[in-house]
C-alpha cells in the first residue's frame, strides 16, 4: 500500500472531513464494501495517524510482541496504546467523522492537511505542521530536507 502526498480539506460543522480520494483508493479492497479504519493521536508528534485496520492490528500485534505481560509498567504502555485508539468509518460519501476530542488534542479547526506516510496516514493542523518546521512551511524547507537526506543516506 503506498499512501503518498498531502492535500488540504475543510472540515464541516459536524466535524466530517472527506478522505481524500487517492488514500480511499489505496486503502479499500474489492472484497469489502465499508472501509473501517482506526485514529489515535501520534506517539511523537502534534497530530493524528489513521491506520488501516489490517495496519493497525499488526502494530498492535509488533507492540505486544515486545511487551512483557507480567511487567505493570508495560501493561500500562500497551493500555494506553490501544485505550487512545477509536474505530471510525467512512460514510457512503466517503467523509469520515473525527471524534472532537482528538480534533482537541492537536489543534485542527476547520482544515486539516492529510500527509501519506507509506503505510499510514497522518492528519496535522495546517497552522502546526508549520510551525513544526520553525519556517512557517509544512515539517521542513527544502535546503533542510536536502541536508537531513545526505546525512543519513551519504554512506
Amino acid at each position: 500500500m503506498g499512501l503518498i502526498g498531502q492535500y488540504q480539506a475543510k472540515l464541516d460543522s459536524k466535524n466530517r472531513v472527506f478522505l481524500p480520494a487517492s488514500f480511499r483508493r489505496s486503502l479499500q479492497t474489492a472484497d469489502r464494501a465499508e472501509l473501517t479504519l482506526v485514529i489515535r493521536r501520534d506517539y511523537f508528534e502534534n497530530c493524528l495517524v489513521l491506520y488501516s485496520e489490517e495496519q493497525w492490528q499488526a502494530e498492535v500485534a509488533k507492540v505486544r510482541s515486545k511487551l512483557n505481560r507480567f511487567d505493570n509498567a508495560q501493561q500500562m504502555v500497551f493500555r494506553k496504546l490501544v485505550s487512545e485508539a477509536q474505530e471510525i468509518a467512512l460514510d457512503a460519501n466517503g467523509r469520515m467523522l473525527i471524534p472532537k476530542s482528538l480534533l482537541d488534542k492537536v489543534g485542527i479547526v476547520q482544515e486539516a492537511l492529510f500527509v501519506g506516510m507509506g503505510q499510514t496516514i497522518e492528519i496535522w493542523a495546517p497552522s502546526v505542521a508549520g510551525a513544526a518546521s520553525g519556517n512557517g512551511e509544512p515539517f521542513m524547507s527544502d535546503a533542510d530536507f536536502a541536508e537531513g537526506i545526505k546525512g543519513f543516506m551519504a554512506e
